[in-house]
């Protein structure tokens, strides 16, 4: 009998010890994600078909994963972006509208990605700009550095002009303005990306010797401004290698309430007019800067993967390459973003995944709030059952399959809907404002709404969106169904988000 008892006990054991060694298996083997964002970048990558651009990180990244090439971001502004993109939900008249914008405080108690992560397991990690707001949902994160240094100037050049002007009007406003670009002959590591950058591979070393499963958020400043990068980023280019817009105005017939008069760049450095056009010198100093600073932004980013490689860490991460929306760069006449305009909207998405389809790319249209449920699905969390978004996993999969049939943007008053064959604009007046937390209007949730203005543009044959065709009568039932749409859209972006 006893015989028998240590045979079946024998038995058991033999049978348990796979099944304990597949769940300790399943907890190392949980899905790391490597979360990389960057400031104002359009999607100027020679892999998107820029050939001018030296970026052979992001076009090796994207060789070794999927790269959307219309993906959008649902809010054309820093603060609203981010907030909109951690949460995984739309923007509307009075959530998320602001540069300012705090995720914390327009969706108080919102499972934000990086709560979902932390809650599961993960140890959560944000280096750099993340959320817009230093201080936004700061305790999910069990590492916090924010290098904040966006005016972090390296030139003696620069910074004896500085100060050469705090000392002459010291009570002067912005008198620690600079250029809006600089070349110093410095190291990769004299900027603040280079530092930051520094600091995030010391923490993948840190998971390497822990063994716990991550979420890394790393947020780069860079392309924004100022355009500052060391010098031999800018030795990569020349006049022959830039862009220059030959659209200088709004729209042909485009309502006038489409003007954009750029004022961040205009108000915040020098040698930038108050009004009217930049001189095309400093329309190619400007351009030359932004294309440096996209390539000093690759090597950058090169560096961390390759450390993320060298750790053997990469066979078990998903990496995710965003921006928090684009850049007019001369377009229209305008600069920055600000805008629904496809400068200000379109963005570049890269997402290099385990077992998922590599070297492809896809023209599914895709929004910045489909990323929090593709990153919760590929880690097998359940996300909120209140994002707006959709899961990408399956185009991850199969690359050539549709997925939505348009995409919903909007930046303050201005909102858009867009497919691949018409891009419509509806600019809104409200009725009832608040004062925010910084003494400026925005539109209460029950304000009634009123289109002021409109535009529609034929995506097959001004890509370039250089013709308002709203008024033609040949396309009063195709501003009709889009105007229907965009109706739709905002309906569903106001509905109160109920968080249980």
């Amino acid at each position: 009998m006893i015989y028998s008892s240590i045979k079946i006990f024998i038995l058991r054991l033999f049978i348990s010890i796979p099944f304990l060694m597949h769940l300790c298996s399943s907890a190392q083997e949980k899905q790391n994600i490597l979360f990389i964002g960057v400031d104002d970048m359009r999607p100027l990558i020679n892999s998107y078909g820029y050939p001018q651009m030296k970026t052979p990180n992001l076009d090796k990244l994207a060789s070794e994963g999927v790269q959307f090439d219309q993906a959008y971001t649902n809010i054309a502004v820093c603060g609203a972006s981010r907030a909109s993109i951690l949460t995984g939900v739309r923007g509307s008249k009075s959530r998320f509208v602001k540069y300012y914008s705090r995720a914390d405080e327009d969706l108080p108690n919102a499972v934000t990605l990086a709560k979902l992560f932390k809650r599961n397991g993960y140890t959560t990690g944000s280096i750099g700009k993340i959320y817009h707001e230093w201080k936004d949902n700061q305790d999910e994160w069990d590492i916090y550095r924010s290098f904040r240094e966006q005016r972090d100037y390296q030139s003696k050049k620069t910074l004896r002009l500085i100060e050469k002007r705090k000392e002459s009007n010291p009570n002067q406003p912005n008198s620690f303005i600079g250029p809006a670009w600089e070349y110093a002959d410095v190291d990769d590591d004299a900027y603040t990306d280079g530092r930051l950058t520094n600091f995030a591979i010391k923490t993948l070393e840190g998971f390497k010797e822990s063994k716990e499963p991550f979420f890394l958020a790393v947020g780069y400043v860079s392309p924004h401004l100022p355009f500052i990068q060391p010098k031999k980023y800018g030795d990569l280019y020349n006049d022959n290698d830039l862009t220059i817009s030959m659209e200088k105005t709004i729209p042909i017939n485009a309502h006038n309430r489409a003007f954009h008069n750029w004022d961040e760049l205009r108000n915040g450095y020098l040698d930038i007019p108050k009004n009217g056009p930049v001189s095309l010198k400093t329309e190619k100093e400007l351009i030359k800067s932004y294309y440096a600073s996209i390539s000093y932004l690759d090597a950058l980013v090169g560096k961390l993967i390759k450390s993320l490689d060298d750790l053997g860490l990469r066979e078990n991460t998903t990496i995710v390459f965003w921006s928090d929306h684009g850049f007019f760069l001369g377009e229209h006449g305008f600069w920055c973003k600000h805008h629904t305009f496809q400068e200000a909207i379109h963005v570049p998405l890269i997402i290099s995944s385990p077992n998922m389809a590599k070297n492809e790319k896809t023209d599914a249209l895709v929004e910045y709030v489909d990323i929090y449920p593709t990153l919760s699905d590929l880690a097998g969390l359940e996300a909120p059952d209140y994002i707006h978004g959709e899961s990408l996993v399956p185009i991850l999969k199969n690359p050539s399959q549709k997925f939505k049939s348009e995409i919903y943007s909007r930046y303050q008053q201005r909102e858009v809907v867009q497919d691949l064959d018409y891009s419509y604009h509806e600019i809104i007046g409200y009725n009832k404002f608040f004062k925010d937390r910084n003494g400026n209007n925005t539109p209460s949730p029950d304000s009634n709404e009123k289109v002021v203005a409109k535009m529609l543009f034929d995506m097959r044959t001004d890509k370039l969106q250089t013709i308002d065709i709203s008024d033609e009568p040949k396309y009063k039932e195709i501003v009709q169904k889009y105007s229907s749409k965009l109706l739709d859209m905002r309906k569903t972006a106001n509905q109160p988000i109920v968080i249980k």
